[in-house]
Protein backbone atom coordinates (compact mmCIF):
# COMPACT_ATOMS: atom_id res chain seq x y z
CA UNK A 1 0.00 0.00 0.00
CA UNK A 2 1.20 3.29 -0.88
CA UNK A 3 1.44 5.79 1.76
CA UNK A 4 -1.30 7.69 2.64
CA UNK A 5 0.46 11.35 2.67
CA UNK A 6 3.62 13.46 2.07
CA UNK A 7 3.89 17.17 3.33
CA UNK A 8 6.53 18.66 3.12
CA UNK A 9 6.97 22.69 5.21
CA UNK A 10 8.33 25.30 2.64
CA UNK A 11 10.12 28.10 4.07
CA UNK A 12 10.84 29.12 0.89
CA UNK A 13 10.07 32.86 0.52
CA UNK A 14 11.18 35.42 -2.24
CA UNK A 15 10.34 39.38 -2.70
CA UNK A 16 7.53 38.34 -4.60
CA UNK A 17 5.45 35.50 -3.10
CA UNK A 18 5.82 32.64 -0.77
CA UNK A 19 5.08 29.11 -0.86
CA UNK A 20 4.53 27.77 2.79
CA UNK A 21 3.55 24.22 2.17
CA UNK A 22 3.40 21.29 -0.44
CA UNK A 23 1.91 18.06 0.02
CA UNK A 24 -0.05 14.41 -1.77
CA UNK A 25 -2.82 12.89 -0.35
CA UNK A 26 -3.79 9.01 -1.44
CA UNK A 27 -6.48 7.85 0.49
CA UNK A 28 -9.92 6.89 -0.95
CA UNK A 29 -11.76 7.65 2.27
CA UNK A 30 -9.94 11.09 2.61
CA UNK A 31 -11.94 13.55 4.08
CA UNK A 32 -11.18 17.16 5.99
CA UNK A 33 -13.62 19.01 8.28
CA UNK A 34 -14.84 22.36 8.11
CA UNK A 35 -11.75 24.86 8.38
CA UNK A 36 -10.16 28.05 7.07
CA UNK A 37 -6.66 29.55 5.89
CA UNK A 38 -5.10 33.02 6.42
CA UNK A 39 -4.03 31.68 3.17
CA UNK A 40 -4.81 30.75 -0.84
CA UNK A 41 -4.80 27.02 -0.90
CA UNK A 42 -4.86 25.00 -4.93
CA UNK A 43 -5.96 21.48 -4.74
CA UNK A 44 -5.49 19.21 -7.75
CA UNK A 45 -7.22 16.01 -8.75
CA UNK A 46 -4.71 13.34 -10.08
CA UNK A 47 -6.41 10.39 -9.22
CA UNK A 48 -10.52 9.75 -8.41
CA UNK A 49 -13.59 11.53 -7.70
CA UNK A 50 -14.78 13.46 -4.78
CA UNK A 51 -16.15 16.93 -3.56
CA UNK A 52 -15.44 19.96 -1.79
CA UNK A 53 -17.82 22.64 -0.33
CA UNK A 54 -17.35 26.66 0.49
CA UNK A 55 -19.69 28.27 2.55
CA UNK A 56 -23.01 27.60 0.55
CA UNK A 57 -21.42 26.01 -2.66
CA UNK A 58 -21.01 22.65 -3.13
CA UNK A 59 -18.80 21.47 -6.72
CA UNK A 60 -17.78 18.00 -7.65
CA UNK A 61 -13.82 17.44 -8.97
CA UNK A 62 -12.92 14.57 -10.70
CA UNK A 63 -9.18 13.49 -12.00
CA UNK A 64 -7.67 16.66 -13.98
CA UNK A 65 -9.44 19.47 -11.89
CA UNK A 66 -7.99 22.07 -10.23
CA UNK A 67 -10.17 24.05 -7.52
CA UNK A 68 -9.05 27.21 -5.28
CA UNK A 69 -10.47 28.19 -1.84
CA UNK A 70 -9.00 32.07 -0.69
CA UNK A 71 -8.43 33.37 2.23
CA UNK A 72 -10.48 33.62 5.26
CA UNK A 73 -13.00 31.14 3.10
CA UNK A 74 -14.78 28.14 5.08
CA UNK A 75 -13.99 24.98 2.98
CA UNK A 76 -14.52 21.33 3.34
CA UNK A 77 -14.13 18.18 1.32
CA UNK A 78 -14.14 14.50 0.89
CA UNK A 79 -13.49 11.72 -1.68
CA UNK A 80 -16.33 9.90 -3.22
CA UNK A 81 -14.63 6.55 -1.64
CA UNK A 82 -15.94 5.00 -5.06
CA UNK A 83 -12.58 4.57 -6.21
CA UNK A 84 -8.56 5.44 -5.60
CA UNK A 85 -8.23 9.09 -4.58
CA UNK A 86 -4.93 11.28 -4.90
CA UNK A 87 -4.81 14.38 -4.38
CA UNK A 88 -1.92 17.30 -4.84
CA UNK A 89 -2.50 20.17 -2.32
CA UNK A 90 -0.13 24.01 -1.89
CA UNK A 91 -0.71 26.67 0.26
CA UNK A 92 0.80 29.66 -0.31
CA UNK A 93 0.53 33.87 -0.37
CA UNK A 94 1.34 36.43 -3.26
CA UNK A 95 3.20 39.61 -2.33
CA UNK A 96 4.24 42.19 -4.67
CA UNK A 97 3.03 40.49 -8.07
CA UNK A 98 -0.18 42.86 -7.61
CA UNK A 99 -1.83 42.38 -10.85
CA UNK A 100 -1.17 38.32 -10.94
CA UNK A 101 -2.72 38.83 -6.94
CA UNK A 102 -5.76 40.32 -7.93
CA UNK A 103 -6.70 37.48 -10.67
CA UNK A 104 -7.02 35.10 -7.70
CA UNK A 105 -8.43 37.80 -5.61
CA UNK A 106 -11.32 38.06 -8.23
CA UNK A 107 -11.86 34.37 -8.80
CA UNK A 108 -15.87 33.95 -8.70
CA UNK A 109 -17.84 31.23 -7.43
CA UNK A 110 -16.93 28.89 -10.21
CA UNK A 111 -13.86 27.40 -8.94
CA UNK A 112 -13.29 24.25 -10.09
CA UNK A 113 -11.22 23.99 -14.00
CA UNK A 114 -9.82 21.78 -15.81
CA UNK A 115 -5.92 21.65 -15.80
CA UNK A 116 -5.95 20.83 -19.71
CA UNK A 117 -2.13 21.18 -20.38
CA UNK A 118 -1.21 18.99 -17.00
CA UNK A 119 1.09 21.82 -15.93
CA UNK A 120 -0.02 22.05 -12.51
CA UNK A 121 0.83 18.31 -11.87
CA UNK A 122 4.60 18.47 -13.80
CA UNK A 123 4.91 21.93 -11.93
CA UNK A 124 4.23 19.80 -8.93
CA UNK A 125 5.98 16.95 -9.43
CA UNK A 126 9.02 18.79 -10.47
CA UNK A 127 9.00 20.92 -6.77
CA UNK A 128 8.89 16.81 -5.52
CA UNK A 129 11.83 16.31 -7.06
CA UNK A 130 13.55 19.77 -5.99
CA UNK A 131 12.65 18.94 -2.31
CA UNK A 132 13.76 15.42 -2.53
CA UNK A 133 17.13 15.81 -4.09
CA UNK A 134 18.29 18.98 -1.67
CA UNK A 135 20.63 19.93 -4.63
CA UNK A 136 22.14 23.22 -4.49
CA UNK A 137 19.89 26.15 -4.85
CA UNK A 138 17.02 24.17 -5.25
CA UNK A 139 15.01 27.21 -2.90
CA UNK A 140 15.51 29.02 -6.43
CA UNK A 141 14.73 26.44 -8.66
CA UNK A 142 11.44 25.90 -6.74
CA UNK A 143 10.47 29.93 -6.50
CA UNK A 144 10.69 29.27 -10.57
CA UNK A 145 8.57 26.55 -10.61
CA UNK A 146 5.97 28.51 -8.20
CA UNK A 147 5.55 31.35 -10.43
CA UNK A 148 4.81 29.46 -13.65
CA UNK A 149 2.56 28.17 -11.27
CA UNK A 150 0.51 31.06 -10.19
CA UNK A 151 0.34 32.07 -13.99
CA UNK A 152 -0.81 28.43 -15.27
CA UNK A 153 -3.40 28.67 -12.99
CA UNK A 154 -5.08 31.79 -13.94
CA UNK A 155 -4.49 30.77 -18.09
CA UNK A 156 -6.49 27.64 -16.67
CA UNK A 157 -9.38 29.78 -15.28
CA UNK A 158 -9.20 32.00 -18.51
CA UNK A 159 -8.98 29.90 -20.89
CA UNK A 160 -12.09 27.98 -19.96
CA UNK A 161 -15.58 29.26 -21.03
CA UNK A 162 -17.14 28.59 -18.67
CA UNK A 163 -15.57 30.25 -15.83
CA UNK A 164 -15.38 26.36 -14.26
CA UNK A 165 -17.79 23.94 -13.23
CA UNK A 166 -21.41 25.86 -12.22
CA UNK A 167 -21.51 24.61 -8.05
CA UNK A 168 -24.59 23.39 -6.40
CA UNK A 169 -25.98 25.52 -3.37
CA UNK A 170 -25.54 23.43 -0.30
CA UNK A 171 -28.34 24.84 2.52
CA UNK A 172 -26.91 25.68 6.28
CA UNK A 173 -29.63 22.30 6.98
CA UNK A 174 -27.34 19.67 4.26
CA UNK A 175 -23.78 21.52 5.45
CA UNK A 176 -24.83 20.79 9.25
CA UNK A 177 -25.95 17.35 8.15
CA UNK A 178 -22.47 16.49 6.05
CA UNK A 179 -20.04 17.88 9.30
CA UNK A 180 -22.28 15.68 11.30
CA UNK A 181 -21.65 12.45 8.97
CA UNK A 182 -18.33 12.95 8.60
CA UNK A 183 -17.49 13.59 12.37
CA UNK A 184 -19.40 10.25 13.48
CA UNK A 185 -18.73 7.96 11.25
CA UNK A 186 -21.01 4.55 11.64
CA UNK A 187 -22.96 2.01 9.72
CA UNK A 188 -26.39 3.51 11.39
CA UNK A 189 -27.79 6.92 11.64
CA UNK A 190 -31.36 7.58 13.01
CA UNK A 191 -32.69 10.03 9.64
CA UNK A 192 -35.67 11.42 11.99
CA UNK A 193 -33.33 12.44 14.55
CA UNK A 194 -30.59 13.97 11.94
CA UNK A 195 -33.84 16.33 11.04
CA UNK A 196 -34.71 17.25 13.56
CA UNK A 197 -31.35 18.65 14.44
CA UNK A 198 -31.65 20.41 11.72
CA UNK A 199 -35.21 21.43 11.92
CA UNK A 200 -36.90 19.67 8.91
CA UNK A 201 -39.22 16.87 8.95
CA UNK A 202 -37.29 13.65 7.11
CA UNK A 203 -38.53 13.96 4.04
CA UNK A 204 -37.85 17.48 3.33
CA UNK A 205 -34.19 16.71 4.51
CA UNK A 206 -33.79 13.34 2.18
CA UNK A 207 -34.95 15.80 -0.51
CA UNK A 208 -32.78 18.75 -0.26
CA UNK A 209 -29.50 16.58 0.24
CA UNK A 210 -30.79 14.50 -2.82
CA UNK A 211 -30.87 17.56 -4.44
CA UNK A 212 -27.66 19.03 -3.22
CA UNK A 213 -25.81 15.80 -3.29
CA UNK A 214 -26.85 14.40 -6.41
CA UNK A 215 -27.14 11.02 -3.86
CA UNK A 216 -29.95 9.30 -1.29
CA UNK A 217 -29.05 10.80 2.28
CA UNK A 218 -28.92 6.53 2.84
CA UNK A 219 -26.59 5.72 0.23
CA UNK A 220 -24.25 8.61 1.46
CA UNK A 221 -23.89 7.51 4.77
CA UNK A 222 -23.30 3.69 3.77
CA UNK A 223 -20.76 4.93 1.47
CA UNK A 224 -19.24 6.38 3.73
CA UNK A 225 -18.75 3.98 6.49
CA UNK A 226 -17.68 1.42 3.48
CA UNK A 227 -14.77 4.41 3.01
CA UNK A 228 -13.90 4.21 6.21
CA UNK A 229 -14.11 0.38 6.59
CA UNK A 230 -11.62 -0.10 3.77
CA UNK A 231 -9.33 2.58 5.20
CA UNK A 232 -9.16 0.84 8.66
CA UNK A 233 -8.52 -2.78 6.70
CA UNK A 234 -5.83 -1.66 4.44
CA UNK A 235 -4.19 1.41 6.98
CA UNK A 236 -4.82 0.15 10.59
CA UNK A 237 -3.54 -3.18 12.53
CA UNK A 238 -6.99 -2.97 14.25
CA UNK A 239 -8.85 -6.43 13.86
CA UNK A 240 -12.01 -7.17 11.94
CA UNK A 241 -13.92 -7.14 15.25
CA UNK A 242 -12.69 -3.59 16.57
CA UNK A 243 -13.51 -2.24 13.13
CA UNK A 244 -17.13 -3.53 13.56
CA UNK A 245 -17.37 -2.04 16.65
CA UNK A 246 -16.31 1.11 15.59
CA UNK A 247 -18.69 1.39 12.80
CA UNK A 248 -21.50 0.31 15.55
CA UNK A 249 -22.36 -2.52 13.68
CA UNK A 250 -24.38 -4.87 15.55
CA UNK A 251 -21.52 -7.70 15.29
CA UNK A 252 -19.12 -8.98 13.46
CA UNK A 253 -20.74 -11.25 11.64
CA UNK A 254 -23.45 -8.15 10.48
CA UNK A 255 -20.56 -6.12 9.48
CA UNK A 256 -19.05 -9.24 7.16
CA UNK A 257 -22.48 -9.67 5.49
CA UNK A 258 -22.33 -5.39 4.94
CA UNK A 259 -18.95 -5.45 3.21
CA UNK A 260 -19.38 -8.68 1.39
CA UNK A 261 -22.83 -7.41 -0.03
CA UNK A 262 -20.96 -3.99 -1.14
CA UNK A 263 -17.63 -4.68 -2.47
CA UNK A 264 -18.00 -9.03 -3.33
CA UNK A 265 -15.08 -9.92 -0.78
CA UNK A 266 -15.35 -10.20 3.06
CA UNK A 267 -12.94 -7.66 5.67
CA UNK A 268 -10.20 -10.35 5.78
CA UNK A 269 -10.23 -10.42 2.06
CA UNK A 270 -9.98 -6.96 1.25
CA UNK A 271 -7.08 -6.37 4.31
CA UNK A 272 -5.28 -9.44 2.75
CA UNK A 273 -5.84 -8.15 -0.94
CA UNK A 274 -4.68 -4.81 0.06
CA UNK A 275 -1.32 -5.81 2.46
CA UNK A 276 -0.22 -7.14 -1.46
CA UNK A 277 -0.45 -4.19 -3.12
CA UNK A 278 2.94 -2.35 -4.09
CA UNK A 279 3.53 1.08 -2.49
CA UNK A 280 3.34 3.86 -5.60
CA UNK A 281 6.33 6.50 -5.23
CA UNK A 282 5.64 9.84 -4.39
Amino acid sequence: MEQDEVREELPFRSLFESLTYIGIVSRQSWDVEKHEHDHFELCYVDEGEGWFAIDQFLYEVEAGDLFLTKPGERHQGAASGRMPYRLYYLGFQIDGLRSVELDYIELGVKRVVKDTSGAVKRICDHIFDEINGQQLHANVIVQGYFLQMLVSVIRAYQGDGSGGHHPRTVTPAVKTVLSHLHEYVRFHHDVRELANKVHLSRTHLEREFKRCMGVPLGHYIRSLCLDRAKYWLGESNDSVTAIAERLEFGGIHHFSLFFKRLTGISPLAYRQQAAKQPRKST
